[in-house]
């Protein structure tokens, strides 16, 4: 008797810890990677339609654009891989020459607002992670310099430049939750064979901000000026995945 009770008990609490253990969340990886938009015939969207924003997934991507001198800031979107241009005028190629098609993201900062991109009715959530990648025309930029902007390294290759971009995570109390640092170009090595200008898409661990609502981007360099940050301000983004908690009742 003794036995047979004691066999029933395990199989119930068997059975509790099974049923205990359906209701809690079930995790989830959602990946935001763009390839739902709409690619105009230039090959990118850079808020020229005046809507001010584009939506990816769950997530929303907030874009100024200034029709008296065609220039925007905030976010834009694109599929361009010219990786041979490092002018201007190839602002919206990624550097990464394996992109081939995909659709990505571009950064590019408001010299006074804060633009950053938001998920949607208030929600917070974890960003597992980022895959961030140099815009060709900064990639070269760093590489070969011009009239406005430093070969990284300088002609002997020695001087300790770098480039970095700054995600911040806040909350949708608007609460700065945590920042990461990436490093878009680094030369402060003492071995120059490390010296590095991110040419690869690379993906970023996030989970060091918590649980967020929004993203905003900063840029640093080490060749400013008397007017700001001389490096080309621009990032490539993709495969931004969240974690997504789905409560099972």
């Amino acid at each position: 008797m003794r036995n047979s009770f004691s066999l029933v008990s395990v199989l119930l609490c068997m059975l509790l810890f099974v049923t205990s253990c359906s209701k809690k969340n079930d995790v989830n990886v959602q990946t935001i990677d763009f390839e739902s938009l709409t690619i105009p015939s230039t090959g990118y969207w850079n808020g020229s339609d005046a809507t001010g924003s584009f939506t990816a997934s769950d997530m929303k991507f907030y874009n100024q654009y200034n029709s008296s001198w065609n220039s925007w800031s905030g976010f834009s979107y694109s599929q361009k891989n010219d990786v041979t241009t490092g002018e201007f005028t190839n602002e919206f190629s990624v550097v990464d020459p394996a992109n081939q098609k995909n659709k990505f993201a571009i950064f590019y900062p408001s010299f006074g607002d804060d633009i950053f991109a938001q998920f949607g009715n208030n929600q917070d959530f974890t960003i597992e992670s980022v895959d961030l990648c140099n815009s060709t025309y900064a990639a070269l930029t760093m590489k070969n310099g011009n009239a406005f902007s430093k070969k990284f390294g300088g002609n002997m290759g020695t001087d300790p430049d770098w480039f970095k971009v700054t995600i911040n995570g806040y909350d949708h109390n608007n609460k700065l939750m945590g920042s990461k640092e990436v490093y878009l170009a680094d030369f402060r090595f003492s071995d120059s064979s490390k010296d590095f200008i991110l040419t690869k898409w690379t993906t970023v661990d996030l989970t060091s901000l918590g649980k967020v609502n929004k993203i905003t981007f900063a840029f640093a360099s080490s060749d400013t000026g008397a007017y700001g940050i001389n490096t080309p301000t621009y990032v490539c983004m993709d495969n931004l995945k969240y974690i997504n908690d789905v409560v099972n009742l």
